[in-house]
């Protein structure tokens, strides 16, 4: 699975009403953002106890 290890980044969000954003950058390239965290930690903290499911759900995702 080359795409099952992406990168995380939190960043302030560019979104209005959004204050954070998570940034998942996969092997590919290809990006996806995760929004909605009120603060900074909120997202370091979803990094580091979420993301690991938020990945597995992604790849049950895909097409076969």
């Amino acid at each position: 699975m080359q795409n099952s290890d992406p990168q995380f980044k939190a960043l302030p969000s560019t979104q209005l009403g959004q204050n954070w954003c998570v940034e998942v950058v996969w092997r590919s390239g290809k990006t996806d953002m995760v929004t909605g965290f009120e603060n900074q930690y909120a997202a370091i903290e979803w990094i580091r106890l979420k993301s690991a499911n938020w990945v597995a759900d992604k790849i049950m995702q895909r097409p076969a």
